[in-house]
């Protein structure tokens, strides 16, 4: 079986008394990459998990990748942190980057090369604010939901940014990844992949499903060829 690279569960809307068992078994779907949401309280109105729990999750290293997805103020500080412990992959959002932004991620891709570091784009924002980093970046993460809380329905016409950003990047040769997080499920995540996203952040619909192998499948039999 091919590896699962399109569908990211969300561990924020997993059973947290059984994290472990939750990422096992996605390892044994074949699902490439987890999505570890950190929020601060400030950034976003909620708080969740940070480093402890990471760590923890550590001697699934070598079997699954972890997504993290820092909704925190200071978001470079942290990003060194989460590298240090051992992450791929960190994604900030672009909101929460000063005016020395461009400089300070070029002094962590410096110090971490190898590693991916990821934007993400709120809602209210305009695909704009991401431009003066699209060259330093392998990854865009779309918020089609207000960030700092699962369970939300997708915002209608998030699809469009998707749209812009996929005709950006072929004019632009680029190759950084497109992702979208929030309200995806058998509907939504089909028409995301056909507007240009290459993958998905699932939470409530993947965690939530009787069978998840049935579940990851409905997404990619619903893009139409």
């Amino acid at each position: 079986m091919e590896k699962e690279t399109v569908i990211r569960p969300s561990l924020l809307a997993c059973d947290f008394l059984h994290l472990g068992e939750a990422v096992e078994e996605m390892i044994s779907l074949h699902i490439d990459s987890a999505h570890f949401d950190v929020m601060d309280g400030n950034f976003v109105p909620s708080i969740s998990f940070g480093q402890p729990i990471f760590q923890s999750l550590k001697p699934y290293f070598d079997q699954i990748s972890f997504d993290v997805h820092l909704m925190v103020n200071n978001p470079l500080e942290q990003m060194d942190s989460f590298f240090q412990l051992g992450s791929e992959e960190v994604t900030i959002h672009v909101e929460s980057l000063g005016k020395e932004g461009r400089e300070q991620l070029l002094l962590m891709k410096e110090k971490y090369p190898g590693r991916r570091i990821g934007l993400a784009l709120s809602p209210e924002s305009d695909i704009s604010l991401l431009f003066p980093y699209l060259d330093l970046v392998d990854e865009i993460l779309i918020m089609s939901v207000v960030p700092g809380k699962g369970g939300q329905k997708y915002i209608v016409g998030s699809e469009e940014k998707i749209a812009a950003l996929a005709k950006r990047k072929k004019e632009s040769h680029a190759s950084y990844l497109i992702g979208v997080d929030g309200g995806i499920n058998d509907t939504t995540g089909p028409l995301c992949l056909e507007y240009g996203a290459d993958f998905l952040v699932a939470g409530s619909y993947y965690f939530k499903a009787e069978d998840k192998k049935e579940a990851l499948a409905k997404i990619h039999q619903g893009v139409r060829r």
